[in-house]
């Protein structure tokens, strides 16, 4: 399993750097790739990002796009690399040792011809 990167957040800081930073996240393209000890699994490709909320109530971090919702349940651990509109990698490690990471692109903007 790869090893975390970043910035650590600090739990009772999940909810607030989340709602604060959602909208600056709007219409990025999101990959997600999720590891445990016994697999890697690669979950999307580029979906469109609507935004990221921490609910302390499920204790789940989401991530909510177009086409769908990822939901990461029991983070135990969230680092960032990156800041404000220029976040780039959320690594999540959750209760059960998986290591979640959601990757944010910019999506390349192609001119009408």
């Amino acid at each position: 399993m790869a090893e975390m990167h970043g910035r650590e957040i600090p739990r009772e800081r999940w909810q607030p750097f989340f709602d604060n930073i959602s909208s600056n996240l709007r219409g990025k393209g999101v990959d997600i790739t999720i590891s445990s000890k016994e697999q890697e699994m690669h979950q999307s490709t580029l979906w469109q990002l609507n935004g990221v909320s921490y609910d302390p109530h499920d204790d789940a971090l989401i991530v909510s796009c177009r086409q769908q919702e990822h939901v990461i349940q029991s983070p135990q651990v969230i680092s960032i690399e990156g800041e404000g509109v220029g976040l780039t990698r959320l690594d999540v490690r959750t209760a059960g040792g998986a290591q979640e990471v959601v990757r944010f692109m910019t999506p390349l903007l192609l001119q009408a011809s």
